[in-house]
């Protein structure tokens, strides 16, 4: 069976539910059940549900537990909204990485490097690495590198001058998408005419796809 970096090994007990079952969990109202299933999507490891559910339930009990991740935000404890809870917890679980929008695809492929989910993938992602080349056009041809894998990067819209870059299940992505903008949210799928809207004025897309 091919490797797959959000299924959590399981050697003696049964292998959970792919997906969380919203109807299980009856105290969720309609945007607590979304945010659990985004979460289920994004990892099979439930501390994610647990962080993000406690952002939208608790948010004071959030910001007192995540201080650090909320100072960094520059988010108050009013502020504190699940989608950044869902990304912080992402990137410190080697799921996600956090760019500057001018960074190009040799720095992208640094990113990609630190994420153990993409070392883990086996894909060889070197001919990513190019300095010429906008991280968009890199994300494209990362992409076409993963695909085989299953896999696909996205980037989740923080409303900042960076990339958020999160590594997903291809079959997963769609509704990934879905939920995040039922959210209120962004998580936008890399393709050529927004790598180029994004990325062509400073950089080349030479970048062979």
């Amino acid at each position: 069976m091919a490797w797959n970096p959000f299924r959590r090994a399981s050697h003696h007990e049964p292998e959970a539910p792919q997906f969380l079952d919203a109807q299980r969990h009856a105290s969720d109202d309609d945007a607590a059940a979304r945010w659990r299933e985004l979460a289920a999507l994004l990892s099979p490891d439930v501390g994610l549900a647990e962080v993000v559910l406690q952002a939208y339930s608790s948010p004071a009990d959030y910001f007192e537990a995540h201080s650090a991740e909320a100072e960094n935000r520059g988010l108050e404890d009013d502020d504190v909204d699940p989608w950044f809870a869902l990304v912080d917890w992402l990137i410190e679980n080697e799921l996600a990485h956090e760019l500057d929008w001018k960074d190009n695809a040799a720095e992208l492929a640094w990113a990609l490097s630190r994420m153990s989910a993409v070392l883990a993938s086996g894909v060889d992602l070197q001919s990513v690495d190019d300095a010429d080349a906008h991280l968009t056009f890199g994300m494209l041809r990362a992409n076409a590198l993963l695909a085989p894998a299953g896999l696909e990067l996205l980037v989740f819209d923080i409303d900042s001058d960076s990339y958020t870059i999160v590594l997903v299940e291809s079959a997963k992505r769609d509704r990934i998408v879905a939920l995040a903008a039922e959210l209120g949210h962004r998580a936008d799928v890399m393709t050529l005419e927004h790598a180029r809207h994004l990325g062509g004025r400073d950089y080349g897309d030479g970048i062979e796809l």
